[in-house]
């Protein structure tokens, strides 16, 4: 009993230890300072690496899909703001996604 005791310990300890350094999705947008009717987002993670290329969803308030959008490789993006209101999802596949609300551009 106490072989597998063992391995069952360690092998928990591990699953804790790699829960401890996780990384969660992030989502900055702001308005364009050359252009107000363009968004500028970047996707990336809590530890400070950029997401790479990546899809982010921007949806108005009654969840219908405006468009999708695919950031640069340093996980940038710009594109035209949507009229009205609207949130921006970054979904990393795991954890949970990163959101970007329009009223924080006010």
């Amino acid at each position: 009993m106490k072989k597998l005791i063992s391995p069952v310990i360690g092998m928990l300890s591990l699953a804790l230890c790699a829960k401890a350094h996780a990384h969660f999705p992030t989502l900055n947008c702001h308005v364009s300072n050359t252009d107000a009717k363009l968004l500028s987002c970047t996707a990336g993670y809590s530890d400070a690496s950029l997401a790479g290329e990546v899809i982010l969803k921007v949806y108005s308030y009654d969840e219908a899909l405006l468009r999708e959008v695919k950031t640069e490789s340093d996980g940038s993006v710009s594109f035209s703001k949507p009229n009205g209101e609207f949130y921006i999802v970054f979904d990393a596949g795991h954890e949970s996604p990163a959101e970007f609300d329009y009223a924080e551009l006010e």
